[in-house]
């Protein structure tokens, strides 16, 4: 009797068959939804990998480029959003004293989605018309309707049909230097998640110390800053070029910002104007195009091919997991039972070490979870004893304005500061563990590759089969929630510390000193209480980073060991229960085998 398995060039796909189409030269997702659809029709076995690359093409689809747009309030960051989605969408007309942030992504429908700072309260409103949607804005985002944000929302999302946003996120944030000094912190602590920032000035006054400022901290944030100039409607070309120069100038001296760097002049309300009535020669004087090309298109690209170099090896690597699954099968059922059964224990012996030496890195990796979490409490430690020197500070120099001291000052002064000083502080100490646990994962995750690899090369090795080694992981990129929909608040509101009817027959030196003890026992009850925000929070992120890093090292030995140990467990299982299918079996792998490579050929070939 022939060996079913030994011909396998022979074998050629079916005429019309589904299962296995022509091979072409399409796009990668049109290659990922092929390879898709091989893998569900070799079976439920098949259903990790499926899973993982239908996950790689959804990320290749939402894998738009985020760009913030930062400026001081009235520099027209509203009308240059507007400029580039082609419609007056996002008030501009009103000075949004609330500073609630907004996000601006591609959609079918144009829709408002408002998250509140309370959970449970999100709600999406759909807009019929650009006019809706700028009204619907103005009730959350005006302080005229929504006064101090008593409506006390987070931030808004947008969904909007234009063109840009196919490969854009757009990012509205506080203007710099608004009612709330903390905004500052709030848009420094997001910036590191964007891909780049588009950052305004203007010709009335060209540029500050607060923007200046403010740049300095923003190079640290992000990678990829890039300038406009706002509003050159209003000057002569020759008062551009002076004012370009200029800011030039005090980016290069102040900031540190390359002479060098392109600076886009741009009239946004004409741009917008020129939008609305379709006046090509007004977009074309306007200088929108050269942001749009530039600063859109390109980078948007850039990233695009990134990510896509990303996902095509990613993609190769589990078409390599599948192609050697199917040709563990196909070996397997194709050799005599005995040397089988013999193969399938020496490999079984490999499979109970991964599984010993997997159980040995949990336990480490519980250990460094630990660890973490004990700096973290001792991190935690040293800022309240910092805060309470620091408040105190504070309140002692709003004491010292001369006459009584006024404990309305003292509350209005660590109202103020509170906000701004924990903000900085929740900065801080997230980038510190953000670097910590790169660190501490990355080792761990060089360790998990390398088991998974071991079980792979002993599969080839005991089955002689053909091995292809996987490309080893990028940057670990630790993800965790914006802070501007975490639903965090900053607790700044002291108790009751006016003077009592004892403290006002006393003198003066001992009013102040009893005064003053209130105050610092006010002062440690808000720093506990803003400290255990600030801990909780990072605790969070601390702990969801390793609890996600820890399935997901138990998911990827478990893939693999199905993939090598489970297709040979399933061959031995057929050989044993159902011998009169083995022959059908085998032609279909075969033919599953070749489509494998005929893709991963395509993908190979396929550039990022």
């Amino acid at each position: 009797m022939q060996d079913p398995a030994q011909d396998i060039t022979s074998v050629s796909p079916r005429n019309g068959d589904p299962a296995f189409p022509p091979a072409a030269t399409p796009d990668l997702s049109s290659l990922l939804g092929r390879a898709i659809s091989i893998l569900h029709d070799l079976g439920p076995a098949m259903e990790p990998q499926e899973r993982a690359l239908s996950g790689l093409r959804d990320r290749l689809s939402e894998g738009r480029f985020q760009l913030a747009v930062l400026g001081q309030f009235k520099r027209g960051k509203s009308t240059l959003l507007n400029a580039l989605l082609g419609e007056d969408i996002l008030p501009s007309s009103v000075i949004p004293l609330t500073a609630i942030p907004a996000f601006i992504r591609h959609g079918k429908e144009r829709t408002v989605k408002v998250h509140f700072l309370e959970q449970g309260k999100d709600t999406t409103i759909p807009c019929q018309s650009p006019e809706e949607m700028n009204r619907i804005l103005l009730d959350y985002v005006s302080e005229e309707a929504n006064p101090k944000n008593r409506k006390g929302v987070s931030s808004v999302e947008i969904t909007h049909p234009s063109r840009i946003l196919r490969d854009v996120v757009l990012i509205d944030t506080p203007g710099i230097g608004s009612t709330h000094r903390h905004n500052t912190e709030m848009t420094l602590n997001f910036l590191p998640q964007c891909d780049a920032a588009l950052f305004l000035v203007s010709a009335d006054p060209p540029i500050t110390e607060v923007e200046v400022d403010f740049l300095r901290h923003v190079r640290e944030k992000v990678a990829c800053i890039f300038f406009v100039q706002n509003k050159v409607d209003y000057l002569t070309m020759p008062e551009r070029e002076t004012v370009i120069a200029f800011i030039r100038k005090v980016l290069s001296e102040k900031a540190g910002i390359a002479p060098e760097e392109k600076i886009f002049p741009v009239s946004a309300k004409q741009a917008l104007l020129a939008r609305l009535t379709g006046d090509e020669t007004l977009l074309a004087s306007s200088g929108i195009s050269a942001i749009t090309e530039h600063l859109v298109d390109f980078l948007a690209r850039e990233k695009t091919r990134v990510l896509s170099e990303a996902v095509r090896r990613k993609a190769l690597d589990v078409l390599h997991d599948t192609s050697l699954r199917v040709s563990l099968e196909r070996k397997s059922l194709g050799m005599p039972i005995a040397d089988l059964e013999k193969k399938l224990s020496l490999f079984q012996n490999k499979v109970d070490e991964a599984e010993r030496q997997r159980r040995q890195m949990q336990d480490v990796l519980s250990g460094d979870h630990r660890r973490v979490v004990a700096l973290l409490e001792e991190v935690c430690a040293g800022i309240r004893e910092q805060a309470e020197m620091h408040l105190q500070g504070v309140a002692s120099r709003a004491m010292s304005t001369g006459g009584d001291p006024d404990p309305r000052n003292v509350e209005a002064a660590i109202a103020q500061e509170i906000p701004v000083y924990f903000e900085h502080t929740l900065g801080e100490v997230t980038e510190r563990f953000d670097r910590e646990m790169v660190a501490v994962l990355s080792a761990h995750r060089e360790k998990a590759e390398a088991l998974s690899e071991s079980i792979r090369a002993a599969a080839s090795t005991i089955f002689e089969i053909p091995h292809h080694r996987a490309s080893p992981g990028g940057p670990l990129v630790l993800a965790r929630e914006p802070y501007w929909v975490s639903r965090r608040t900053w607790s700044g509101m002291l108790g009751l510390i006016s003077p009592d009817l004892v403290d006002r027959a006393l003198p003066r030196a001992m009013r102040e000193k009893r005064l003053r003890g209130r105050i610092a026992r006010e002062i440690h009850s808000l720093v506990v209480q803003n400290v255990e925000n600030l801990r909780w929070a990072t605790l969070q992120n601390v702990d969801a980073a390793f609890r996600v890093f820890s399935r997901e090292i138990d998911e990827e030995l478990a893939r693999t060991i199905d993939a090598t140990h489970g297709a040979i467990a399933a061959a031995y299982r057929q050989r044993k229960e159902r011998a009169e299918e083995i022959a059908e079996r085998v032609r279909f792998l075969g033919e599953a085998s070749r489509t494998l490579q005929e893709l991963i050929a395509a993908l190979s070939d396929t550039p990022g």
